[in-house]
């Protein structure tokens, strides 16, 4: 009975682990089961990261400890697939017995890592025809696994690469932060309209590609920029709010920055699906009413030479574009500890934790 038992669980956790690898590696259309193995190593070590980081102080320290996260977080999901593995193989052969020189469980793992290996040292070998059919599978599953770790790291690392490559260009000519209006200004210096249409049609394609990729391999919204003070998702909340303002203005509205908002707000709510953003919802929505920072931003932008159109239009158009991703942009942040605020490149090198409590969160304010 016992054998058969164990020959049952060995069973489930091989077939079990394949599901996870395929789901994770291969996939196109990953599913959200919350019990996947991945899906539980993730999130508790991000847990247990998080809440450690959350208690540095701002900084290289910190931000070296969250880069590293990824990248290792790889490496445990392979130990752990390869584990597994290993454990439910040898629970099989245990149970099916029938195996030369295996006695004890753990023999039996022992000769299942040899299988799984491939390393084929010969004192222990399958006498029956079933074990050795079964060393077969094993040794093709180990070789399966490699090939599907090998394959997709590639894969992974070059859209992260596409990814910050396009963020290295969100200049608009300072040392400080970046704001969505001196972002606007910076790319129609002369108020151009077409100049901003042909700017945000790159950044369309850009979120179409983060929209694809993130979540085809949702590992990559854990990979951390190279620089400090700019991060994936800021940059995102950045170009949305610049995209924003292009709805003021006349010749841009409707265009090129309309529809890269469009996949941005289908990003967002991929990113957060089944996530409870009430209390996200509820403080944006204790701060809107107020008109006095949409002035502020509409005069500036009518200064900088742009047309645009009439100022209570402007107001409740863009107030009700801004809801529909405002709270997950913040939960986003949140959860992934971005730093507030997309930061110049020479400011963001020479210093460390620019993000302080002083700062005004992006997702606050429409400017």
């Amino acid at each position: 009975m016992i054998e058969v038992l164990a020959i049952f669980a060995g069973v489930l956790l091989v077939v079990s682990v394949l599901c996870d690898m395929v789901n994770t590696l291969v996939s196109t259309n990953t599913s959200s089961w919350k019990w996947w193995l991945s899906r539980r190593v993730t999130i508790f070590t991000w847990r247990v990261i998080r809440f450690i980081a959350l208690r540095m102080p701002d900084g290289a320290v910190r931000e070296r400890l969250l880069s590293t996260y990824a990248p290792v977080l790889v490496l445990g999901l392979l130990i752990t697939w390869v584990t597994q593995q290993i454990i439910g193989f040898g629970l099989i052969w245990w149970g099916l017995g029938n195996v030369s020189g295996v006695e004890t469980l753990a023999d039996s793992l022992y000769y299942s890592g040899v299988v799984f290996f491939t390393v084929g040292f010969g004192e222990v070998v399958p006498s029956g025809t079933v074990p050795r059919f079964g060393a077969l599978i094993e040794a093709f599953s180990g070789v399966l696994t490699t090939a599907l770790v090998i394959g997709y790291l590639p894969a992974l690392y070059s859209a992260y690469s596409e990814r910050e490559q396009k963020i290295m260009t969100l200049d608009d000519g300072g040392n400080g932060r970046i704001t969505p209006t001196n972002l606007v200004m910076a790319w129609a210096p002369t108020g151009d309209p077409d100049d901003l249409v042909s700017r945000f049609a790159s950044w369309e394609d850009w979120t179409a590609n983060v929209l694809e990729t993130h979540t085809t391999f949702p590992m990559l919204q854990l990979f951390r920029s190279h620089h400090a003070g700019q991060n994936w998702i800021t940059a995102l909340g950045l170009v949305s709010d610049a995209a924003l303002h292009c709805e003021l203005i006349v010749g841009a509205r409707r265009r090129a920055p309309y529809f890269m908002l469009r996949r941005a707000i289908r990003l967002f709510g991929e990113l957060t699906e089944d996530v409870d953003l009430s209390r996200y919802r509820a403080d944006f929505d204790a701060t809107y009413g107020s008109s006095e920072q949409f002035r502020e931003l509409y005069d500036a932008l009518e200064a900088h030479g742009f047309e645009l159109i009439p100022f209570e239009e402007g107001r409740l158009a863009t107030l009700e574009l801004r809801r529909t991703f405002d709270a997950p942009l913040e939960y986003l942040i949140d959860a992934r500890l971005a730093p507030r605020g997309f930061w110049g490149h020479e400011v963001a090198t020479a210093a460390a934790g620019l993000a302080s409590a002083d700062d005004a969160s992006l997702t606050k304010r429409v400017d």
